[in-house]
């Protein structure tokens, strides 16, 4: 598809590999100032510490950070950066299979599918799931990881945790928008699938 402007937004595709497969995570943030080269390296950064300090132990062993990569979404010529975040997963034992994941809600105060998004974090302890359940405190651990990145300028001075919209009842908006991120919540206990991290898929 054609390339679509969010003027002063940033996406961060923070990698992983369990089993060989790669695994993804997607982040998107609003900067203040507008993004240079200079604060996206800063975000860059910052998310991988993040990703590798608060992330990373909650996770299997077999599971391991590898990147972040972050992308200016303003024009398509906007930097890029990268930040190496090697570091395996904090839980011995073995990983639930590839698409197994926990599902984190990122909400905003819009109703609505454009103004929600999700992440399927990926690398489930085995042992921190009971049948289809996952063990509470695991829930309560990753939702305070992702709680830290919520509010503005309350993770990195002049970034804010957005959700970023490209459509609008269906349609395409002539510049995506970046809705902050208000709260972050986990709709279900259970476990859900994300057959594209099937090996042989990897994402």
């Amino acid at each position: 598809m054609a390339f679509q402007p969010a003027p002063d937004i940033a996406s961060t595709t923070l990698q992983g590999v369990v089993d060989n497969q790669l695994t993804i995570l997607d982040l998107n943030w609003f900067a203040s100032g507008g993004v240079t080269a200079t604060n996206l390296g800063t975000l860059a950064n910052g998310v991988s510490t993040w990703f590798t300090n608060s992330l990373a132990p909650l996770l299997s062993e077999q599971w391991s950070a590898v990147n972040v990569h972050a992308v200016d979404n303003t024009a398509v010529t906007g930097p890029v950066a990268d930040s190496s975040s090697l570091q395996v997963g904090g839980v011995t034992g073995e990983a639930a299979p590839n698409n197994v994941a926990a599902v984190v809600s990122l909400r905003t105060d819009q109703r609505g599918r454009s103004g929600r998004g999700r992440n399927f974090v990926p690398g489930l302890p085995n042992s921190l799931i009971t049948l289809n359940t996952l063990d509470s405190a695991f829930v309560t651990n990753l939702l305070a990881a992702y709680q830290m990145l919520v509010g503005a300028g309350s993770f990195l001075a002049g970034w804010q945790l957005v959700v970023l919209s490209r459509r609008s009842g269906g349609l395409a908006r002539t510049n995506g928008i970046g809705i902050p991120v208000t709260s972050v919540k986990m709709v279900t206990n259970k476990v859900k699938s994300m057959r594209s991290r099937e090996v042989g898929h990897g994402a």
